[in-house]
């Protein structure tokens, strides 16, 4: 019987593999102590109520969160590992990690691999109906898309997985539809906010 008492505990906080709960189980119907025993055990463990983005933020740190399937392609897009693609992609989903400039615009600023030393990486959340403002850029920016919709100045629509590419020297707003969008850019050498021309 000690070694069913010692795995108790364990049973309370349901950490047991199946075949030892069932043992447990099997034990407490055969003994009125041991289910007693129980019953002081789980009057000792008070459930905690996690704060609302912690399985998020657990789940993209272990390659599972929503933005999981552009991974890869941001591990390529900014000179990092998978591992660090996933860590990076995991930000987005903890509320602390935007930065609010501007009125419907938040940021998320990190730094890229050795092949983006002069680029301007980070991710973009725009609010639905919001534009980010017109810019104009000093080297090439890429963008993909994470979730929603935008559309830009020349009335181009771009939904998940798509890429805006701009050279050097061109300039743009981008305008979420009705849906909050989330992008990633990476923009050699940044950009300059300016008056539409």
């Amino acid at each position: 019987m000690s070694d069913i008492r010692e795995l108790l505990p364990l049973y309370a906080l349901g950490l047991l593999e199946p075949a030892e709960a069932a043992e447990v189980e099997r034990a407490i119907a055969a003994d009125r102590s041991l289910a007693d025993e129980l019953d002081a055990y789980d009057s000792l463990v008070t459930p905690v109520e996690p704060s609302p983005d912690v399985k998020a933020r657990l789940m993209a740190s272990a390659g599972g969160g929503r933005f999981e399937r552009f991974a890869s392609r941001m591990a390529s897009l900014f000179d990092v590992t998978i591992e660090r693609a996933r860590e990076l992609l995991g930000l987005t989903e903890r509320d602390a990690s935007w930065e609010r400039p501007i009125p419907g615009i938040s940021l998320i600023h990190f730094a890229g691999g050795p092949a983006c030393s002069a680029a301007d990486c980070g991710f973009v959340r725009i609010a639905p109906g919001c534009t980010f403002p017109w810019h104009m850029h000093r080297g090439e920016e890429v963008n993909l898309i994470l979730s929603g919709t935008v559309r830009d100045h020349s009335g181009k629509l771009l939904g998940p997985g798509d890429e805006l590419v701009q050279p050097t020297g061109s300039q743009h707003d981008l305008t979420a539809g009705d849906e909050e969008v989330i992008y990633v850019a990476r923009a050699f050498d940044g950009i300059e906010v300016s008056p539409p021309r």
